[in-house]
């Protein structure tokens, strides 16, 4: 199994290279798979940002609500096997090799992609273990993303901003297009904050497609939150039926009150055949970080220190980022610790870091990550880690009294983690 993925290009080492937009081999494996996915009722989720967190947040709820629930995201951040979980437990690699062996034929005749192989994966098995329904993130776009196979319950569009630009096209309209090809016949939509241009071209085409779209905006959410030894609590509020609700949670992030509210939309719409009570919701979404189903959005990764990893890799999530930061009091001035990949290494997303006075960089050791000399004409006070692992860990540790937020690739998530792990064995 392993030996067969190393062989494919993969987005996250490759970059455009692996990235094959259409919906053909999907057609092609799932047609002669005996079509998994019409046997799975489904959410659909597409947008710049936030969609893997309403992803996870409408997972956990459907967990906590005694559905047996499905979830599908990408990119991994340390193992394959978190692309695919049920009530919240990865995929066991024996599932894994038994998917490889029943189809190794197929694979070899149909050559799909890496993230096209993902889709089938969760597909077959959410089939296999019979789940009541899944909630499937995109990987990039919607309209011709491998996922689109699907005929949701309900798509979700979360957010639409400038991101894979040489995919998806390089204006909001275009962009926007893109991701509004999730929307189904006769099936409804919920879109979160996003600029008027795009919401004009999603409700154009939910209209040609007779779909109800609910917008986020009539929840009217609202956000504060809370420093705590034990890291931040918030409270969400949101208008429902008339009435003002407040959520209390650990989801750190004022971005994540859009969050909130795109997802108690689903439920709303869905309660009929997936009944959530507004005090099940409530209960589910307390504690959404603690239970590990955000990994890398603005988590806290130290018992003790207010040290955090938050993946923002494009404009939109580096200005929730700041926002996030800016919105609290830290009683001393944030450390930033950057990794980027080379085309995210651009003016608009690098001069924000600007107006932090500490910020040190790390080149990740692949062939798409950006160095140091790339960072340097947008952020020239920048400085580089040390070059070494162990004085790495050394300058780490003397930042114990410091607030530290590392950020920007997904894909430095695991070489930050590997550094905490051992600085907790030794603060």
């Amino acid at each position: 199994m392993n030996r067969y993925l190393d062989r494919l290009p993969s987005f996250q080492v490759h970059g455009a290279v692996a990235a094959r937009l259409g919906l053909g081999p999907m057609r092609d494996f799932f047609s002669r798979t005996g079509r998994p996915e019409r046997s799975v009722p489904a959410i659909h989720v597409a947008g710049t940002n936030g969609k893997g967190s309403v992803s996870a947040i409408l997972a956990k709820v459907y967990q906590e609500a005694g559905f047996t629930c499905g979830l599908f995201t990408s990119p991994h951040l340390m193992d394959l096997r978190e692309r695919f979980r049920i009530n919240g437990i990865m995929i066991e690699e024996e599932e894994l090799i038994r998917f490889f062996q029943l189809h190794a034929g197929l694979l070899e005749e149909l050559k799909p992609s890496y993230f096209e192989i993902s889709v089938a994966i969760a597909f077959w098995w959410f089939r296999e273990r019979n789940v009541d329904l899944a909630v499937i993130e995109t990987g990039l776009g919607g309209r011709l993303d491998a996922t689109n196979i699907i005929v949701p319950m309900i798509s979700v569009i979360t957010s639409v901003g400038y991101d894979h630009m040489n995919f998806l096209g390089s204006t909001i309209r275009a962009i926007a297009t893109e991701k509004a090809g999730i929307i189904k016949e006769g099936r409804p939509v919920v879109i979160g904050s996003m600029p008027a241009t795009a919401r004009d071209v999603i409700t154009r085409i939910a209209e040609k497609h007779g779909s109800e779209l609910l917008d986020a905006r009539s929840m009217r959410p609202r956000f504060t939150a809370e420093n705590h030894t034990k890291g931040i609590r918030s409270r969400i509020r949101f208008n429902e039926n008339g009435r003002r609700i407040e959520v209390n949670t650990d989801l750190a992030a004022p971005v994540q009150r859009w969050n909130v509210a795109m997802a108690r939309l689903v439920t709303i719409l869905l309660n009929p055949d997936y009944p959530v009570s507004l005090p099940l919701f409530q209960r589910a979404i307390r504690d959404v970080h603690g239970r590990g189903w955000l990994p890398g959005r603005f988590e806290r990764l130290h018992p003790r220190l207010p040290w955090y990893f938050d993946g923002a890799h494009n404009t939109e999530a580096v200005g929730s980022l700041i926002d996030t930061i800016q919105r609290h009091e830290w009683g001393t001035e944030p450390v930033m610790v950057l990794s980027l990949m080379k085309d995210k290494a651009e003016k608009k997303i690098l001069t924000p870091f600007s107006v932090f006075k500490k910020n040190y960089y790390y080149t990740l050791h692949m062939e798409r990550a950006a160095d140091i000399t790339q960072i340097t004409p947008y952020l020239p006070d920048i400085k580089p880690l040390p070059p070494q692992e162990e004085e790495i860990i050394d300058f780490l540790a003397g930042l114990e009294e410091q607030v530290v937020i590392f950020t920007g690739s997904f894909y430095f998530y695991s070489r930050v983690k590997r550094w905490i792990s051992r600085i907790i064995r030794t603060l």
